[in-house]
């Protein structure tokens, strides 16, 4: 498992063009042909910083183009696509967060058996800190896929405006999830805007088996999280935020994972860790990220500047 800084936002920010379409849409392959046709026929091969500005560049062409060009473009195959549903987006880096983070790398173990084995390939950390202030959740999609544009994400309708094709639910760690464990689990309209969003708390063995119910097999965020309703008198609506009981994250890791007897195994995940904490009354202060055994018992990686490898194919 590697960790990747997200580096080289949009310059100056979103032009004021870029606007997510009005409603969701059903159909977001139909609806954006034109645009990626577009895409692709404009496309000259480029890697790194010329490709992000060449993207962005289609991107503003298309959004302020007169309707009869956006009318004339051409229809485009459709593309099937794998990505990554983890990101930290926090708000500021201090060692504290580093060591905070720790807990929640080490809550993203499918099991503490001695396999190693992670749950996720990449967890993504949108840079700069200052972008992720505010509604997140709002603002995520757009981070996420515009910021530096990802073309198996976003395109564009034949309005001008922005569409999202991934609608897989998304595992966001935010300022509040290092303080309390609980993630924000949003599932996405296609226009960007929130379907559904849990605060699922991670530091328990039940959140392995929701994760690899969501990610895995492909299930929806309404079913795998229907357990958070169960106490309810009434059904919430589709406003309402459920959450789970957080915990005290700047106790030690063991203290207050739920599962019991896995001092020793935390030794060989991740050696120092419990040390480190009891050092720091509960926060491993300048814990290096990558002791994490997280890749088949080897160190977990840190990425700067890069986009995990896609994988794009015919549909």
């Amino acid at each position: 498992m590697s960790l990747i800084k997200w580096h080289n936002p949009w310059p100056g920010g979103f032009p004021s063009s870029i606007r997510r379409h009005e409603k969701p849409v059903e159909d977001v392959e139909f609806a954006t042909r034109a645009w990626r046709c577009f895409a692709r026929e404009q496309w000259v091969d480029a890697d790194g910083t010329v490709a992000d500005q060449q993207r962005r560049a289609l991107i503003e062409r298309w959004a302020t183009a007169e309707q009869e060009f956006r009318d004339d473009a051409c229809l485009v195959e459709q593309y099937m696509h794998d990505l990554d549903d983890v990101y930290v987006c926090l708000t500021e880096w201090t060692p504290e967060k580093q060591a905070l983070l720790a807990k929640i790398i080490m809550a993203l173990f499918s099991s503490f058996d001695g396999s190693f084995e992670h749950m996720v390939d990449y967890i993504s950390i949108l840079l700069p800190f200052e972008d992720n202030q505010g509604d997140i959740v709002d603002k995520f999609k757009f981070l996420r896929g515009v910021n530096r544009p990802d073309f198996l994400d976003m395109h564009m309708a034949l309005d001008g405006t922005v569409l999202f094709a991934d609608r897989a639910p998304k595992l966001i760690i935010d300022d509040r999830t290092l303080e309390t464990g609980l993630a924000l689990w949003v599932q996405f309209e296609s226009n960007g805007t929130k379907e559904r969003v849990y605060r699922v708390q991670m530091l328990m063995q039940e959140f392995v088996y929701i994760f690899l119910d969501v990610h895995y097999n492909l299930d929806s965020l309404d079913n795998a999280l229907i357990y958070l309703e169960d106490d309810l008198d009434t059904e919430p609506g589709l406003e309402d935020i459920l959450e789970d009981e957080p915990v005290a994250m700047r106790r030690p890791f063991v203290e207050i994972y739920r599962q019991r007897n896995i001092s020793d195994m935390v030794d060989r995940y991740a050696p120092g860790l419990r040390e480190a904490e009891n050092a720091g009354n509960g926060l491993a202060i300048g814990y290096d990220l990558e002791r994490i055994l997280s890749n088949n018992g080897q160190p977990l990686t840190i990425l700067e500047n890069c986009l995990p490898p896609q994988r794009l194919k015919n549909y």
